[in-house]
């Protein structure tokens, strides 16, 4: 009974690395479904916004349409579809990146499986290979929450300068 014991803590220690790595991706993935829907709620304000601001262009009679006021719609209208375009390149990286994290947590349950299998069968292979696919898959999924952080900022300066590129 005493040489069952090593081997009981063991397989414990084998199938609790995975699940480490599963609730890494779980906190991620947290962060990121609340970003995702913050950029989602920003882009809507700003096609409301752009709405609107083409409903007052379109009231202007034609007389107008040449006004200062109409130059500055136009000039908002611009404005506004740069940084949906933003907007939308940064929810496209944070959908990627949650792809790739929920891949991973695919992975490491098929690693937990596996070790548990490997108990009866010798397939430790397919372990290491489904906790190596996750390791890359969270390497992936953090880096584009990575460079989606980076472009966080643009926006604001779109903003700020009101260029439109």
């Amino acid at each position: 009974m005493i040489r069952v014991m090593p081997n009981v803590v063991q397989v414990i220690q084998l199938l609790v690395a995975p699940v480490v790595m599963i609730s890494a991706c779980g906190l991620l993935c947290l962060a990121l479904y609340n970003r995702l829907g913050t950029i989602v709620g920003r882009a809507r304000a700003f096609l409301k916004e752009r709405f609107d601001a083409v409903d007052r262009l379109s009231a202007m009679e034609l007389d107008e349409q040449t006004s200062a006021e109409a130059h500055l719609i136009r000039k908002r209208l611009g404005v506004l579809e740069a940084q949906v375009r933003h907007i939308v390149a940064r929810a496209r990286l944070v959908r990627a990146g949650l792809f790739c994290l929920l891949a991973t947590v695919l992975c490491m349950l098929a690693c937990s499986i596996a070790l548990g299998l490997s108990l009866l069968v010798p397939i430790q292979w397919a372990a290491v290979v489904f906790f190596a696919m996750g390791v890359v898959a969270m390497g992936a999924g953090t880096t584009l929450a990575m460079i989606e952080l980076m472009r966080a900022l643009d926006p604001l300066v779109i903003e700020q300068t009101g260029m439109i590129e």
